[in-house]
């Protein structure tokens, strides 16, 4: 399953610049403070962050999905923090 640190949006801007990202780290600190206690971890694909966005902003989703496009960004791959991704590769790939 592909991954993609969060701070590969921090410069998307669907209203403002980085409105994508900051939802991210929301949705993050919610997944992981419901998944406390339990052995889920919950993650939003990046598809799954645009649907977010576009329900909470009132916007189109198919609005929300024309720019995200744009930032070629793997629409199936899991958000996940910055650390978790580089911890887990492969050492020929993290240099």
């Amino acid at each position: 399953m592909d991954k993609i640190g969060v701070s590969s949006l921090r410069n998307i801007g669907i209203l403002y610049e980085g409105d994508l990202y900051d939802l991210a780290c929301l949705l993050l600190k919610v997944n992981d403070a419901s998944d406390k206690g339990t052995q889920t971890k919950t993650r939003h694909t990046v598809r799954g962050l645009a649907k977010k966005y576009s329900m909470l902003a009132d916007m189109d989703f198919n609005q929300v999905m024309a720019v995200i496009t744009r930032y070629d960004l793997p629409l199936g791959a899991t958000v996940e923090y910055d650390e978790d991704i580089i911890c887990c590769q492969p050492s020929e790939n993290r240099y």
